[in-house]
């Protein structure tokens, strides 16, 4: 009778473990690591994404910036972390692609140092120039080279970021050899000085250049998207403007370092994909100009992969090269 009480104990703590497992809970506070400065889309995406997330696994989720080589340093801390659950990150794809290629001496290996949870969402590049700028279509743009008599500038956020290779995109796509990068240390200066008629043109996600747009301090002249965007009906797409297969935009997924417990990475996954269905959070999302959308771990996974391959062969073909 006692073997087969301690076998009946046995049988109930491992039940018991199996249940616990199943039914993973934080019980402290999270880490979001948004690899780059406060301010900037992806870090507005992050802080709407914590609250809810946070609330669902009833835990505060903590948003920790730390920027600085184009999002590699604060990749590089989620690829280190413990893999408990307890840190995060949500890197903007484009840069997070391009930086495979430009950095040689990565921190981190991107197809295997992190485990992919979900896609949060995406908002369309939209090329916009200053509204003295008398053109209104891509190759009227393009054209005012002659005019002007120098090379075309197009501004970008940083080396490598989707901004960046959009523009040398357009530039390849166009045969322009007329046209030359500015980048600047993050958006917001490089949007200063767009508004300001510093630069000729400049790729923005759609929620950051709205407000300027609507202000007469911006003028849209066509949108990196399948299809024309509802917030600039009137705009064309880099479709329509001559541009086939030209979409660009800004992206963002929600990654945990490699070797997150089953357990641990499901009840993750599973709280992201419910959150981004809360109408709050979708409101939230559109006011910055982002759609959110879920993935399953590998559809982000392959995503991030064919990123990085889509954003290696343009940094090949205009010779971009790390500073």
């Amino acid at each position: 009778m006692q073997s087969k009480a301690n076998w009946l104990a046995v049988l109930a703590w491992a039940f018991a473990g199996m249940v616990s497992a199943a039914d993973w809970a934080p019980n402290k506070s999270i880490r979001l690591i948004v690899p780059y400065a406060p301010g900037g889309t992806t870090d507005l995406v992050g802080r709407v994404l914590a609250i809810p997330l946070g609330q669902e696994l009833g835990q505060q989720i903590v948003i920790e910036n730390r920027g600085g080589a184009g999002g590699s340093i604060g990749m590089g801390a989620v690829a280190k972390a413990a893999p408990d659950g307890y840190t995060l990150g949500m890197p903007a794809i484009g840069a997070h692609a391009s930086n495979e290629t430009l950095i040689r001496d990565l921190p981190y290996n991107t197809e295997k140092d992190f485990q992919s949870l979900s896609f949060v969402g995406a908002s369309p590049l939209v090329l916009v120039v200053h509204p003295s700028n008398p053109a209104d279509s891509v190759q009227k743009l393009l054209a005012r080279r002659q005019e002007l008599g120098r090379p075309l500038t197009f501004a970008s956020g940083g080396l490598g970021l989707t901004a960046h290779i959009a523009g040398e995109l357009l530039k390849l796509r166009s045969g322009q050899a007329d046209m030359t990068h500015i980048g600047y240390k993050g958006g917001g200066p490089a949007m200063v000085d767009m508004m300001g008629g510093q630069v000729d043109m400049l790729f923005v996600p759609i929620g950051s250049a709205l407000p300027h747009v609507r202000a007469g301090k911006l003028k849209p002249i066509a949108v990196a998207a399948k299809e024309r965007s509802s917030k600039l009906p009137g705009v064309p797409t880099m479709l329509e403007s001559g541009y086939p297969d030209f979409v660009m935009a800004e992206s963002f997924g929600v990654v945990g370092p490699a070797g997150l417990p089953p357990d641990v990475a499901r009840r993750l996954i599973d709280a992201i994909k419910l959150v981004l269905r809360n109408p709050e959070l979708i409101r939230k999302f559109d006011e910055q100009g982002v759609e959110a959308s879920s993935s399953s771990p590998q559809e982000l996974s392959d995503y991030i992969q064919s990123e990085v391959r889509r954003y290696r062969d343009v940094i090949t073909r205009a010779g971009i090269k790390a500073n």
